[in-house]
C-alpha cells in the first residue's frame, strides 16, 4: 500500500456515489506497502477501507473479487468486499478500479508478539483455505512469478544500479534467479500470496481477519507455505519450535501432500529471491517521500535467502519439521 493516486474531493464523492455511501465524512491516505493507492474513509457510522488499484487489469482485480465472494459463503475469516453498484468488485476512479473493503475490526502484531499459538492459527488458516480451494472455478496466474522477478534483477546488472551493497547481493540474486526457473511440481489451488503478518489481524489468540488478497492467485501450495514460515516464523533466524507449530495447525485443516512437503524448501528459496528482488525495486529505487510511501529493508530477505543457501534442504527440513 502507498500513495501513488491522490484523490480529490470531488473523486471522494464519486466513490461514497459508486458504492452507495451517504458521503465520505473523513479520508486518510495509507502510505504502508508499495503496490497501490490506499485510504481509510468513513462515512456515516462506518469506516471502510479503499483501495485504488494501480496497474491492473480487470480481470485481476474481478478476480479478487470471485476469490472473497467465495470465501465470505464459506465462513473464511477473510475481509469483506463491499460491492459496487450492480454487484460488480469496482468503480473507476481516475481511470482506476477502486474496490472499498468493510473495516476488519482486530490488532496487528509485532514481529517480536508472534508466538507458537498465533503461527498455529494461521497454519489453520491457510490449512482451510487450500482446503477449500478446489471448487473455485477461475483461475489467474501469479503476477509474481518467475519472469516478473527476472525482469527486477536483470534492471540491477551489472553493477547493482550503482549501489554497493545491491551489487555484492547480485551473484547469490542471479544463482537463485536460475534454479527459481525449474521449480518443482506440486499440488495447486488458491494460495492468498502474501500472508505476511500485517495481513492478519486478532482478536486476543484468536485470528480475526485475513488482509489483502490482492496476490491471491493459482499456484503451488507450498508458495503459501513457504511465505508464511518465513514471514511469521524467522526472526534473527529460523525458529524451530514457531515453524512446526504453523504446519501442525495446516496439517490439522488439510492433507499435507508428499511433494508440497518436498517442495517447500525450493519455494522458500524462491520466495526470499522474489522479496529480495521487489523490495529494491518498490523501495531502495522510488522516488516517493515516506509521506507516501512506508520504507521497508530489503536486507532482511536478502538475509533469508542466504540463511536458506547456508542450512541446506536437510537443515531446513530438519528446523521447520516438513
Amino acid at each position: 500500500m502507498a500513495v501513488y493516486t491522490p484523490l480529490t474531493s470531488g473523486q471522494l464523492v464519486l466513490v461514497a456515489r459508486g458504492f452507495g455511501l451517504p458521503s465520505v465524512d473523513r479520508a486518510v491516505a495509507e502510505p504502508k506497502g508499495s503496490v497501490n493507492t490506499n485510504y481509510h474513509l468513513w462515512s456515516g457510522s462506518r469506516r471502510y477501507f479503499l483501495r485504488v488499484n494501480e496497474g491492473k487489469s480487470d480481470a485481476e482485480v474481478e478476480f479478487e473479487g470471485r476469490v472473497l465472494g467465495h470465501l465470505e459463503a464459506r465462513r473464511f475469516p477473510a475481509v469483506r468486499l463491499v460491492p459496487a453498484a450492480g454487484g460488480r468488485s469496482y468503480v473507476v476512479i481516475a481511470g482506476k478500479q477502486a474496490m472499498l473493503f468493510a473495516f476488519a475490526p482486530g490488532e496487528e502484531l509485532e514481529r517480536a508478539d508472534v508466538t507458537a499459538v498465533h503461527c498455529r492459527r494461521v497454519g489453520e488458516a491457510l490449512g482451510s483455505l487450500h482446503e477449500e480451494s478446489h471448487d473455485l472455478g477461475v483461475e489467474r496466474v501469479n503476477p509474481y512469478a518467475w519472469p516478473r522477478v527476472a525482469g527486477w534483477v536483470r534492471e540491477l546488472e551489472p553493477d547493482g544500479d550503482g549501489d554497493p551493497e545491491v551489487a555484492a547481493a547480485l551473484p547469490m540474486l542471479r544463482d537463485e534467479l536460475a534454479l527459481g526457473e525449474r521449480l518443482p511440481k506440486a499440488p495447486r489451488g488458491l494460495v492468498h500470496g502474501d500472508l505476511f503478518i500485517d495481513n492478519v489481524l486478532w482478536t486476543g489468540d484468536e485470528l480475526s481477519a485475513v488482509l489483502d488478497w490482492e496476490m491471491s492467485c493459482t499456484d503451488a501450495f507450498a508458495w503459501d507455505i513457504a511465505v508464511a514460515i518465513l514471514a511469521w516464523c524467522y526472526g534473527t533466524g529460523l525458529e524451530p519450535g514457531l515453524a512446526r507449530a504453523l504446519l501442525d495447525g495446516y496439517r490439522s485443516r488439510a492433507r499435507l501432500e508428499r511433494a508440497t512437503a518436498d517442495a517447500v524448501y525450493a519455494y522458500a528459496r524462491y520466495v526470499a529471491l522474489r522479496y529480495t528482488a521487489s523490495r529494491i525495486h518498490a523501495f531502495h529505487r522510488t522516488a516517493l517521500g515516506a509521506d507516501r510511501l512506508a520504507w521497508k529493508d530489503w536486507t532482511r530477505y536478502r538475509d533469508r535467502l542466504a540463511a536458506l543457501r547456508r542450512m541446506g534442504e536437510p537443515g531446513f527440513r530438519e528446523l521447520a519439521g516438513v
